[in-house]
């Protein structure tokens, strides 16, 4: 196919959509036109505390269809059959508290957090507040799973958190619900007119509410104005700290002075074991667990970042073994190593106190399971920072569960049955967290039951997330790290080629084998589908080890993923487009009449106009010698409109080029929009004076 040929047909597709549907990296069996049957399997259905042994369970695209005895259920010619005999069917699992970031599939993490929770038979995430930006990547992210075009769980996400202050608290619940998102999170620092504010607005709008319990605010309002869910057990423990709610504090004071008050009227009673702290607490928290049951609020559980913040401080060598560390996001062990990770600056002097927080979160749990108030398996994975691992914190999760009085049903219940229920509370579908026809086939193979040990869910035979199959030899090659890839999607400006798309696919120096010849295969994927591009369409700029093409048009809006293939290996990588923005080209300050610049110094000043656009912008200065080499740049910088070059980096009677970048950030990594001026050209005195 020649170039132009091809160029025409990336514009139709980015022009009209595309609606084939493919998976990249290791896929599981695509099953659009034929069935998967679960054949002489016993199933753990959820429904009840019994297994039924000897059944087939039919899939057909994402539900199932068909439950029943083996004779009794019509496996169709073409379906694929897998052999249950012997093993257990459950449901797939939820964590609904845990948060996504962008760079979740490049070479930041050793293995993409969504193939973790895919190979730990997590089906379902809830994102309680994305981090970095795009904020809105994990909308795109949900499209792109539920499409089939990314493999991952099935995702359900908030927008932005509402941390406090807020501008104009009710203008971002409008704004979050415009844009699609499942729920609003609310945080620690509203003052009681933002909460209020923010809650009048998602119940206007019909929009599902969790988050923290405000300080400012307190459980006893937050219950009486209606937020549906509180994120954390955690929550309640400050509830039990006496404090002035009404000081004038602003964002993170707020917990430095909570925290604070907590050290103060509780340093008696650190070294209390359980049975004594009951006796301390046991009013308050029966009266706080009444409330609670009388609106009937579900909370968060995640105890697991309890536990291992208690590991952290007081049994280091024991956390630095686990073997699950390996996929955690590059660098934190080592920043962990040098006394530097959240926790341990958080609790430094008040190392004990972390024994006693667990301690009393733990009775609040004992005390809300007896009472009945809805619990949610979470596990708070998944920002990078505190050493949680997403998809094996979860088993973590159920193993605390057990360990405190709940039977292995009790705990599965608050990851499946009673997650599908908050889903419905969030969307009005209660479709997942059973084996029932009609419900989404998010299902784990297991050899052992789960109901005897829920640690025998762990290294499952197979996993089906939304009636993607993937065998037990697939889900090993998800925990294999690939080749490290970092991929990049902008819309980019310039003054001779208009609006394009620019393609950027760079090798992590992980990647041991040359370049480029060893990279046998690219793969792009955007949100209509496959992108008709091959290897041979890329420019490959091995200065940077980066993959480079330009395509005429702005790329549509949503995910991409790049796929790399080398012989042995595949690296993954995804990006998102959130916005289209016109940034202008700037211009020159000055033009010169034969747009040659003369008589500069060594040091010259170079100016330029600002541009008109609708968002903030940064400004990057390139400067090039006649060999085309870029011999210095500036970092980008916010209002930047001139720039004198220092000593050193000019030669006298020399000719050079300058030119400017525009950009919605001053990270590489978070660009969306992009624009370059024209190269001007400029010679420097013969000698410097």
């Amino acid at each position: 196919m020649n170039r132009k040929l091809l160029l025409l047909l990336v514009i139709l597709i980015f022009a009209h959509g595309c609606d084939q549907q493919t998976s990249a990296g290791y896929p599981g069996y695509k099953i659009s036109n034929g069935s998967i049957a679960f054949k002489n399997v016993d199933l753990v259905t959820m429904t009840s505390k019994k297994i039924i042994t000897a059944q087939t369970v039919l899939v057909k695209e994402s539900r199932i269809i068909a439950v029943g005895e083996v004779n009794d259920v019509k496996i169709p010619e073409n379906a694929l059959i897998i052999d249950g005999t012997g093993s257990y069917l459950m449901p797939g699992l939820a964590d609904m508290h845990m948060h996504s970031r962008p760079d979740w599939q490049d070479s930041t993490w050793p293995v993409s957090p969504l193939r973790l929770y895919l190979a730990n038979g997590v089906t379902t995430i809830r994102d309680m507040g994305p981090k970095g930006n795009p904020a809105d990547h994990g909308i795109h992210w949900r499209n792109a799973i539920k499409k089939g075009y990314l493999e991952g769980p099935r995702m359900y996400t908030c927008g932005k958190t509402l941390y406090g202050p807020v501008i104009d608290p009710a203008g971002e619940v409008e704004t979050q619900k415009a844009k699609g998102f499942d729920f609003i999170k609310l945080y620690s620092f509203l003052s009681k007119d933002e909460y209020n504010k923010s809650m009048a607005s998602a119940k206007r709008l019909h929009m599902y509410s969790a988050g923290h319990i405000p300080f400012q605010v307190g459980l006893d309002e937050v219950l009486s104005v209606g937020m549906d869910e509180i994120a954390h057990i955690e929550e309640l423990f400050w509830e039990l700290v006496d404090f002035d709610r009404n000081k004038k504090l602003i964002g993170e004071s707020w917990l430095t002075y909570v925290i604070g008050m907590a050290y103060q009227q509780f340093n008696g009673y650190q070294a209390y074991d359980m049975d004594r702290l009951k006796t301390v607490f046991d009013q308050k928290i029966s009266d706080i667990t009444k409330k609670l049951l009388v609106t009937n609020t579900p909370i968060c559980t995640t105890l697991a970042l309890d536990d291992l913040i208690v590991q952290k401080l007081h049994h280091a060598d024991t956390f630095i073994q686990r073997e699950e560390n390996r996929y955690l996001m590059n660098g934190y062990l080592e920043t962990f190593r040098q006394g530097k990770e959240k926790h341990q600056i958080q609790f430094k002097g008040g190392e004990n106190f972390a024994y006693f927080k667990f301690r009393v979160d733990t009775l609040l749990l004992l005390e809300l399971k007896k009472a009945g108030v809805p619990l949610v398996l979470a596990t708070d994975a998944g920002a990078g920072g505190m050493g949680l691992v997403p998809g094996f914190s979860i088993h973590d999760e159920l193993q605390i569960l057990t360990k405190n009085g709940f039977t292995p049903y009790e705990a599965i219940v608050t990851g499946t049955v009673n997650a599908s229920r908050i889903v419905e509370a969030m969307t009005g579908k209660d479709d997942f967290g059973t084996i029932e026809i009609g419900k989404r086939a998010d299902l784990i193979l297991l050899k052992k039951n789960p109901l005897e040990k829920v640690a025998n869910i762990k290294n499952p035979l197979g996993v089906m997330a939304s009636g993607r199959w993937y065998d037990q030899k697939t889900l090993q090659k998800m925990f294999a790290p690939g080749i490290p890839t970092t991929g990049e999607i902008r819309h980019f400006h310039t003054p001779s080629k208009g609006h394009r798309t620019q393609i950027e696919i760079l090798v992590g120096k992980g990647f041991t084998g040359r370049l480029p010849d060893d990279i046998i295969k690219i793969k792009v994927t955007g949100p209509n589908g496959e992108l008709p591009i091959t290897k041979s369409d890329f420019t490959y700029l091995p200065q940077l080890r980066d993959f480079h093409l330009e395509i005429p048009g702005p790329p549509d809006i949503g995910t991409y993923t790049f796929t790399l293939y080398s012989k042995d290996n595949v690296g993954l990588a995804t990006d998102t487009q959130s916005a289209n923005v016109k940034i202008p080209v700037v211009k020159r300050k000055t033009d010169t009449s034969n747009g040659v610049d003369n008589l500069q110094g060594t040091t010259p000043t170079l100016s330029w106009k600002a541009v008109k656009t609708q968002i903030p912008v940064y400004y990057r200065l390139n400067i090039i010698d006649q060999n085309g080499n870029r011999i210095h740049q500036t970092r980008s910088v916010r209002d930047m409109l001139s720039y004198t070059v220092p000593k050193g980096v000019l030669k006298p009677g020399q000719i050079y080029f300058w030119g400017i970048r525009v950009s919605d950030s001053d990270q590489w990594s978070q660009e969306q929009n992009r624009s370059s001026s024209r190269l001007w050209k400029f010679r420097t005195k013969s000698r410097d004076i």
